[in-house]
């Protein structure tokens, strides 16, 4: 079964809050990008067709990088943090020159050791590229209120996904970034704030997300400003834009 997959991807068809707009719109066009875990190659079809883009990707699912084979540069299949990808790799920059972008997008959260991957990320990112990635919030509400009640289930999807090795918050992940040799430039943010006719009814109202945009001339200010005060109780995923340091 392929887990992650979506037909015609368009971000323009997105919401505002959907993290695969926030984070697509933080790479420049015309990028050359090392997309790790590129599942079948959905974002890399849109980076290319839509960006002028050209990606390299790295799937570790066999099943997924069959269909993503058609839709990258080059691919290849196989973990990220084994040796012969690094050696891979290497050997394509030494090649065809570093990438602008290095893309990874819900993938650290899936590694046993993030930290090497991110000081191996160094070899292959050129002095003035950007690594763009993003992972779940393990400090949302909702994930707070289950460890409140005990509960701590794994699940098939989500920030409880039974394949996650690592978990981070808005904050972890950011210090892990900087400790790496990377620095923050931009920062985005999918949000559910606490709702309680959500909670109790599944309607989104009454919630700041929504009504301070409501709010004449100064609405998307005042929102981006309480999500960014309050990024690690509200979001669900985060996405990160370093350079190097």
């Amino acid at each position: 079964m392929i887990r992650y997959h979506v037909e015609q991807f368009d971000i323009d068809k997105l919401s505002r809050n959907n993290i695969d707009r926030i984070q697509i719109g933080m790479i420049p066009e015309n990028s050359k990008i090392l997309e790790i875990g590129c599942a079948t190659g959905y974002m890399s079809e849109y980076l290319t067709k839509k960006m002028g883009c050209q990606v390299t990707g790295v799937e570790v699912d066999i099943q997924q990088a069959e269909v993503a084979r058609e839709k990258c540069h080059e691919l290849i299949i196989d973990k990220i943090d084994s040796i012969d990808t690094q050696k891979r790799l290497d050997q394509l920059v030494s090649e065809q020159g570093k990438f602008d972008v290095v893309f990874m997008s819900q993938v650290i959260e899936h590694l046993a050791y993030p930290e090497e991957v991110l000081s191996d990320i160094h070899r292959w990112i050129g002095p003035e590229g950007v690594l763009v990635i993003s992972t779940c919030n393990i400090a949302h509400w909702r994930c707070r209120m289950r460890l409140l009640i005990g509960k701590w289930d794994y699940e098939e999807y989500g920030v409880f996904d039974r394949t996650h090795l690592r978990f981070f918050t808005t904050r972890s992940l950011k210090k892990m970034l900087e400790d790496r040799g990377f620095k923050v430039l931009e920062e985005g943010y999918s949000v559910e704030d606490f709702c309680p006719f959500r909670l109790l009814f599944g309607i989104k109202i009454i919630a700041p997300s929504v009504i301070l945009p409501c709010v004449p001339f100064i609405g998307m200010a005042l929102r981006k400003r309480y999500i960014y005060l309050f990024r690690n109780i509200i979001s669900t995923q985060f996405v990160y834009k370093a350079s190097l340091s």
